[in-house]
């Protein structure tokens, strides 16, 4: 499996083929395209970052225009970088959509079977995304260095557990985020991934006393481990902070920056995009 470039309109965003004609629409956004201004320019997708709250409804309205979703057929959560992972149903249908007051709060993963999209919202931190193929059910995390170390991933098949999922039948994604080449952590962040992982393989030190933390080799490993097949497991490689014409970066940007979404959805297939193999 492996990550693809589409476009549709003027929006081009990262997908994979192999959810889509599984009937799950699984993406990833990029920076333009939108109706922000500077320096949330330009398809900035969250409320919570300071951009002018209009401009972000509009960004997200033709979001969710790409893949055929009205308003009422989304949700979003409170993202506070915890592992708090939580059911979604028809009921939340909406919640968090144009508004911040009605987010579901406190929260960093989704999961459901039902028909909702699930939307989160990333500038570095790493998107996961789940597909469990006997259950029909989908699910989303939000991964940065605190997720990670929580192993939110694992939060996520838990929830799939409960209901009769099995580890060894989920697809997994994990979409761009800040790769190795320009993450670095100090001591007291590898100290807790020491703790809390034991083979830290995706820590590598530098002269200084910090570390490159390659977070998708941590989150791969974590679901490798706990049963996820190499062969459901796709991992985009692309790093958020260089490559600035794509992606909003807070490493790089700093606290005034925009935000990307990640979205995956059960529904049927799509017949009208047009595939890229490399950036359009």
């Amino acid at each position: 499996m492996n990550w693809n470039w589409r476009t549709k309109g003027d929006l081009s965003y990262l997908t994979i083929s192999q959810w889509l004609e599984e009937g799950i629409d699984v993406g990833f956004s990029t920076r333009n395209g939108g109706f922000s201004g500077a320096p949330y320019a330009s398809l900035n997708l969250g409320l919570h970052v300071g951009d002018e709250p209009a401009a972000v409804v509009r960004n997200r309205k033709r979001w969710l225009e790409t893949w055929d979703v009205p308003w009422p057929e989304a949700v979003v959560g409170e993202q506070v970088h915890g592992a708090n992972v939580v059911w979604v149903h028809e009921s939340d249908k909406g919640r968090g959509v144009r508004e911040l007051d009605s987010v579901i709060p406190a929260v960093d993963g989704f999961v459901t079977q039902s028909s909702v999209g699930l939307m989160a919202f990333y500038a570095d931190c790493v998107p996961l995304f789940f597909y469990e193929p006997n259950l029909k059910a989908v699910g989303i995390a939000h991964a940065g260095w605190k997720g990670t170390v929580q192993k939110i991933g694992l939060k996520v098949l838990e929830r799939l557990e409960e209901i009769g999922g099995c580890a060894e039948n989920v697809w997994v994604a994990i979409g761009p985020g800040i790769g190795p080449c320009c993450y670095t952590v100090d001591e007291p962040v590898a100290c807790q991934f020491r703790f809390n992982f034991g083979e830290t393989s995706f820590l590598h030190p530098l002269p200084d006393g910090h570390y490159h933390l390659d977070l998708w080799e941590a989150n791969k490993n974590m679901l490798l481990e706990r049963g996820v097949r190499k062969e459901n497991l796709a991992v985009a490689a692309i790093c958020t902070k260089d490559n600035p014409e794509w992606f909003f970066s807070h490493r790089r940007d700093g606290v005034r920056t925009g935000r990307m979404a990640g979205w995956i959805r059960m529904r049927g297939k799509r017949h009208d995009d047009t595939m890229y193999e490399h950036k359009p």
